[in-house]
């Protein structure tokens, strides 16, 4: 029955051309687009290479030190006394109003003596702020990208590797120029394969590094993992490697144990910072040590407030309503070209009710029909999404972001497509298995 169901349905799309083309052009277009939507927030918050533990990741990108300050005001109390005359009186109140402060990235000392030792902490990483370097080669000048970190960088943070190895722990200790570079940055650096860069030498400013390692372009725009080259953290600046500070040029990355124990670790930097001593040279009172998660950190740098969960409200909660419309628009103009397109099947509907078909088999027959019509829309919004998704990276069109189309995602898709058939002809299908055998034959 179903094979006879797929036959009609295929030769019911072939008796209406035009309104065939309307329904595929809407969904393959609105499906195009929901898959490339979800393409880039796979990219910017999925859990991809080499943040595959995003979801149990606490970044430190800043230490706060700061001073409150307060207003003081008078609240002025009369009373009557037994004289008749009356007395006023005021009491102060305090209240803070504001303080003064100052961010930057901490600096290596400062993590290296005082965040080592938190609990519920699978591993941690130092390291530099993404900066950029000025590289050498045949009279070239290429600005690339470095980050300055310790070994157990490669620990939190689970690169690809193309080819050859990361740097290792001796590396580090004995400050050797070793560099590892991702796949793209050596290509076009050295103008061979990634493959051959290897054990080649890597000119930095006046130094030179030998390349051990070529890792895969990750798919995320994250200063955290964005860089063209990564070097030893012992290879930075020596001033910079050894100031004293509580400021400076490094930033810290914790993995949980597990998934619930994010809160753990932030909880513990909290906790930290308030119990700290400061330094008496120092000009502030206070020390902060704001932990936030990966979305926390993307809401906060697109909206203006310092509270991370308010910023993630403001930020996606319209992105969710204007994705529901986009989809629902749509969805609804798909509704009436189905009714428009059943009712012109009354009678066909009545002859074969008159022969014995109920109606469950009138309703099955409508939905597989625009199933059908949906998957055929939903493959051409399919092919469409992968030629532009394949067009955008190779361009780098946004940048360092690069889209993804991963079997998770095309899984997803699928029932996606399944859910717009399923929704889009329901309605329609049941009302015409309502439809009234003499109303339709007259």
């Amino acid at each position: 029955m179903i094979k006879n169901y797929l036959t009609l349905a295929l030769k019911v799309l072939r008796r209406k051309p035009f309104y065939t083309f309307i329904s595929l052009f809407g969904i393959s277009f609105t499906l195009m687009i929901l898959m490339l939507i979800t393409s880039m927030g796979d990219a910017m918050f999925g859990a991809n290479k080499p943040m595959t533990d995003i979801d149990r990741m606490v970044f430190l990108e800043t230490v706060e030190r700061y001073t409150p300050y307060y207003d003081t005001t008078y609240v002025i109390d009369s009373v009557l006394l037994d004289s008749g005359m009356t007395r006023y009186d005021s009491t102060p109140n305090i209240e803070s109003s504001g303080r003064m402060t100052n961010q930057s990235p901490g600096s290596y000392h400062f993590m290296d003596n005082n965040l080592r030792n938190l609990e519920d902490v699978e591993s941690y990483t130092f390291f530099s702020n993404s900066g950029s370097t000025d590289a050498y080669l045949d009279g070239r000048k290429v600005s690339l990208a470095t980050i300055h970190a310790d070994a157990s960088y490669w620990e939190v943070f689970d690169f690809s590797f193309v080819t050859g190895l990361p740097y290792t722990v001796d590396d580090v200790i004995g400050a050797n120029k070793v560099a590892v570079m991702t796949e793209r940055s050596a290509e076009e650096y050295f103008g061979v394969a990634a493959e051959q860069a290897i054990g080649r030498e890597l000119e930095l400013g006046d130094e030179r590094f030998r390349v051990t390692g070529i890792m895969e372009r990750p798919l995320m725009d994250n200063s955290t993992i964005s860089a063209d080259v990564i070097l030893p953290i012992t290879t930075i600046d020596q001033k910079k490697y050894d100031n004293r500070e509580l400021g400076g040029d490094f930033v810290a990355v914790f993995k949980a144990t597990t998934p619930s124990k994010k809160e753990s670790v932030i909880r513990q930097l909290d906790f930290y910072a308030e119990n700290f001593n400061m330094p008496p040279e120092q000009e502030f009172e206070n020390l902060g040590l704001p932990g936030r998660t990966h979305l926390q950190l993307f809401a906060l740098d697109l909206v203006y407030t310092e509270e991370p969960q308010q910023a993630i409200y403001i930020l996606f909660i319209p992105l969710l309503i204007m994705i529901l419309l986009f989809v629902a628009l749509p969805l609804i103009n798909l509704v009436n070209l189905n009714i428009s397109r059943i009712f012109e099947r009354k009678s066909e509907i009545a002859v074969r009710k008159a022969f014995g078909a109920d109606s469950r088999d009138i309703l099955s027959q409508f939905i597989l029909e625009n199933l059908v019509l949906t998957f055929i829309g939903g493959t051409v919004g399919l092919v469409l999404a992968y030629l532009v998704i394949q067009y955008v990276n190779a361009n780098d069109l946004l940048g360092r972001v690069q889209l993804s189309f991963s079997p998770k995602l095309f899984f997803y898709f699928l029932l996606l497509i399944a859910l717009f058939g399923l929704l889009s002809g329901l309605l329609p299908a049941y009302r015409m298995s309502r439809t009234n055998i003499s109303n339709s034959l007259r």
